[in-house]
């Protein structure tokens, strides 16, 4: 029976660290769903209106969003290890307001507060899992952030659907004090090292993530140092903007597809599929965290193998053809009543087939390739950006959800969305490259030299963009 070689496991055991916080992140957003039945109906500790709730749900996306450009910023002044530490104090501070709350606005803070956290988390954690990965491995070691995030979610879902308000906090605040003792066992990236100018502590980070020849361990030392040269003395907004111009374009253009494919709607608004199949709103949950968790399977099985255009396209082709299936299901009156159990079941399994879809190419090829298309000196801002656009369209998408069902029905939404994605997949097949196999040297040598009009799809000349 193989095992996996030494050097897989350190870099695994790292990334499932530096990706704890990503599992607080999804505890943390996952935790309003279960507990909006506790607070609205003043079971909980905190009574809250529907006008309050709402504000309680959206302030998580408003510290997102507001920390998102520090976060980029502050990865690169005092590094991804320490960066991704802040998460912990924050998040825990949290938890214990809302496990202490009698009034609304602590929970308004709290959510607050981790926003913030997750914003850091999704803008660090995926910076450092590519930064410390080896080539054969950067790919399927994204896995392990998409599935920590995942397992987050569903935590909440379960958690919060078998025990109480107390309970669900409790967990959730054990969660930060693991990961900040674990945070220890982890060396800082060797990418940030070698870029703020100490090449032996990188040489140090880096053999700790390595079981491999002298000859190959200096190889790649080399290509680090090579990565990474020029970068001490660049790293503005004007870079991102105009050196970076063609990738930044690329990347931003996934992240708003997203959204904009219909992800955060379908989980936000699929209580109206739950009635009609049966299901009460939190086993409807948990279905859907199961469905984004198994997602992750061939995710990692195929990524490094055949890369991350069929991945994107596999995906775009799939979610499409869903949504269609869901806005003929909503085209007939009663598809969603109780009088019709088996459309109403068919509705539930097309909205599981597009989770399904977005989360085996969309939404984990996204984390690999915001880390592999930038050099070390603007991947921070980059994913600054990167998390500032998903959380924009996403507010944007759930807000015009309700006025488009209310003017046009619900079958409009998702035949948006089938639009939206098609020719998302159309962008995808002409714009973005292959990455599997290639250093970020490789990577970003060759954004600047690829012909756009050779014919070659995946290797275009972004200088013409």
């Amino acid at each position: 029976m193989s095992t996996l070689p030494d050097g897989i496991c350190k870099q695994l055991f790292a990334c499932f660290i530096v990706s704890m916080p990503l599992l607080m992140a999804g505890t943390t957003l996952g935790w309003s769903s279960p507990m909006m039945e506790y607070t609205l109906e003043g079971t909980a500790p905190v009574h809250l209106t529907s006008d309050q709730e709402s504000w309680m749900v959206t302030l998580i996306d408003v510290g997102n969003v507001l920390l998102s450009l520090p976060a980029g910023i502050m990865m690169d002044r005092i590094g991804r290890k320490m960066s991704v530490y802040l998460t912990v104090p924050i998040t825990l501070a949290g938890w214990l307001l809302i496990l202490t709350a009698r009034q609304p606005w602590h929970l308004y803070v709290a959510r607050f507060l981790h926003g913030s956290a997750m914003a850091i988390s999704l803008i660090v954690s995926p910076s450092y899992v590519g930064e410390m990965a080896s080539i054969s491995v950067r790919g399927s070691l994204a896995l392990v952030v998409e599935l920590t995030y995942a397992s987050g979610l569903l935590l909440s879902y379960v958690v919060g659907w078998i025990a109480s308000y107390e309970v669900l906090a409790i967990v959730g605040a054990i969660i930060p004090v693991v990961t900040g003792v674990l945070m220890i066992a982890i060396p800082e990236s060797p990418y940030y090292l070698m870029m703020v100018g100490k090449p032996a502590e990188a040489a140090r980070s880096l053999r700790r993530l390595r079981n491999c020849s002298n000859k190959e361990f200096e190889e790649e030392l080399e290509i680090v140092r090579l990565s990474v040269t020029d970068d001490k003395c660049k790293g503005k907004l004007t870079d991102l903007l105009h050196r970076d111009r063609a990738p930044l374009i690329i990347v931003l253009t996934l992240a708003a597809l997203q959204m904009m494919c219909g992800a955060s709607v379908m989980e936000a608004y699929a209580s109206s599929v739950l009635y009609g199949t049966g299901l009460s709103p939190n086993a409807g949950a948990v279905i859907f965290g199961l469905f984004i968790m198994v997602a992750c399977v061939p995710f990692a099985l195929t990524v490094d193998k055949y890369g991350r255009r069929p991945l994107i396209m596999v995906s775009c082709v799939g979610t499409t053809l869903c949504h269609v299936f869901i806005a003929a299901l909503l085209s007939q009156d009663n598809a969603v009543g109780s009088t019709k159990a088996l459309d109403g079941w068919l509705l539930l399994a097309s909205v599981c087939g597009a989770e399904f879809f977005i989360n085996v190419g969309l939404m984990p090829v996204l984390s690999v390739v915001q880390c592999e298309y930038f050099p070390s000196d603007t991947r921070g801002l980059a994913n600054s950006a990167v998390v500032f656009t998903i959380t924009f369209t996403s507010t944007i998408m759930l807000k015009i959800y309700q006025p488009v069902t209310d003017a046009y029905g619900k079958r409009a939404n998702f035949i948006g969305y089938a639009v939206i994605t098609f020719l998302g997949g159309l962008f995808c097949y002409f714009y973005v490259p292959e990455t599997k196999g290639k250093s970020f040297l490789q990577i970003q040598t060759d954004f600047e030299t690829y012909d756009w009009c050779n014919g070659k799809t995946s290797r275009p000349n972004y200088e013409r963009i």
